[in-house]
């Protein structure tokens, strides 16, 4: 069953219980999901809270736990000492409930990128007989220039200018097909794993 469908049968079930009460979801899905959940407690009365929890599991209650929240800022602002103890930062992102659950896919969008990415690295590293374990020292300094170019593409994005400080796709096109023979050169798949529900 999905969480957030289990979610939403917890508080179908407590009818009437939950009017006038603050409702904190913690629990995954998407952001149609955490809408949905946000209106059938908002139907019953309630004032919703939606948390995203970008951190790995064995993160959660760590200094750098990171929950992304979305909903009432009522909520947000009352209970501040109680979702403390989930230590960390959290942020309050949006008044929409589903705003938290999308920055969450945005999060790991970029991280499985770099998750398949590295491995791929890796696998071409070792073709040649080559240790990774020093690479990503070696890699760092672009890596770093990689991830601060990350405000840069996303403010021209939002402008419509769409990365022209760092070349249009085209320029980029010769690398990738240099990456892809070199990939097929040495039996390495190039082709991102396939996602099944």
């Amino acid at each position: 069953m999905l969480i957030a469908t289990a979610a939403r049968e917890l508080l179908g079930a407590s009818g009437d219980a939950l009017a006038g009460r603050a409702v904190v979801n913690l629990t995954d899905g998407t952001s149609a999901e955490a809408r949905a959940v946000a209106d059938g407690a908002g139907g019953r009365g309630a004032r919703y809270l939606h948390g995203q929890i970008v951190t790995i599991a064995l993160g959660i209650g760590a200094a750098g736990t990171v929950v992304l929240y979305g909903g009432s800022s009522s909520v947000h602002e009352r209970f501040q000492p109680v979702l403390r103890l989930i230590r960390g930062r959290g942020t309050l992102i949006a008044e929409d409930a589903g705003v938290p659950a999308l920055y969450g896919m945005a999060v790991h969008d970029t991280m499985w990128g770099a998750l398949n990415g590295f491995p791929h690295a890796a696998a071409l590293l070792s073709s040649e007989g080559i240790g990774v374990k020093r690479f990503p020292d070696d890699a760092q300094a672009s890596m770093s220039a990689l991830l601060a170019s990350f405000p840069v593409i996303a403010d021209e994005v939002d402008c419509g200018t769409y990365a022209a400080e760092y070349g249009a796709l085209q320029h980029h096109r010769p690398s990738v097909e240099d990456l892809v023979r070199e990939s097929a050169a040495r039996n390495v798949d190039a082709e991102s794993p396939p996602l099944h529900p």
